[in-house]
């Protein structure tokens, strides 16, 4: 990590939820030295594709998202672990993720990431 805050990209377009994904294009066609291996951004920059897509590339996104508290929120374990795991985020996992649909369409995931 070399802890500079340097621009990656600058095409500049009007971010829906269906753009969100752009900044992927530019995070893989980085020209620069600097690896890139997090992206921060705001509430529109979100979206579950995109943390599975960082997360398929071994990417970090790290989004500040707008009414936390309103949003459902996925935990793959019981809750004592995320509980564990996410001590502040633990309360807003309210959800269980269904691991065997995840299961069942894991092979096309990778594809996805590519």
């Amino acid at each position: 990590m070399t802890g500079q805050h340097t621009t990656y990209g600058t095409k500049i377009i009007v971010v829906t939820k269906r753009e969100a994904h752009y900044v992927l294009d530019e995070i893989l066609g980085n020209a620069t030295d600097i690896p890139i291996t997090e992206h921060a951004t705001d509430t529109h920059g979100v979206t579950l594709v995109n943390f599975g897509l960082f997360d398929l590339l071994g990417l970090q996104l790290s989004p500040r998202i707008r009414d936390l508290g309103k949003i459902t929120l996925y935990q793959a374990g019981p809750k004592t672990e995320a509980e564990m795991a996410f001590p502040l985020a633990g309360p807003l996992l309210t959800r269980r993720a269904n691991l065997d649909l995840i299961a069942a369409h894991y092979d096309d995931l990778p594809r996805l990431g590519r």
